[in-house]
């Protein structure tokens, strides 16, 4: 598999994070525990991370190159998804059994974006372009710490 773009790398590696906080959801063996650990990683990187995709990746990319519109309603749709079970987890509303759907789910969401939708836009996006976008992402990390 070829490199990641430098401009996507920022994102690339939160996905490591999110990785992590999936397997911990996956294996979890108590509630009170899966879900304080997520709530976690969800204000420390999840959240940033997705207003991140949503408002500087998405019209980067549309700005300057064809979206990959199947590719990017999955993106939004499966962000709702993870959105409302993190809010369900924290309200304790989750069975441990809809822990571990939900490890899967954000599991499956981060390997769906690093193998379709970024290899997507970095296909779809001129050096300059990727340039101006990793710019933009950076100025965003650095603006929400």
């Amino acid at each position: 598999m070829a490199k990641r773009a430098e401009a996507l790398q920022p994102l690339s590696r939160e996905h490591l994070a999110a990785l992590l906080a999936a397997r911990k959801l996956r294996q979890a063996e108590d509630l009170e525990v899966a879900a304080r650990e997520f709530v976690a990683f969800w204000e420390k990187e999840g959240r940033k991370h997705f207003i991140i995709e949503e408002d500087v990746l998405l019209p980067g990319w549309a700005a300057y190159g064809e979206l990959d519109r199947p590719g990017v309603t999955r993106m939004l749709e499966e962000h709702i998804a993870i959105r409302r079970e993190a809010l369900r987890l924290e309200a304790g509303e989750l069975t441990l059994e809809q822990v571990h759907a939900f490890g899967d789910l954000l599991h499956d969401h981060v390997r769906f974006e690093e193998r379709q939708l970024f290899m997507a836009a970095e296909a779809a996006l001129d050096p300059d372009a990727l340039q101006r976008l990793g710019e933009r992402i950076e100025a965003a990390e650095a603006a929400h710490p």
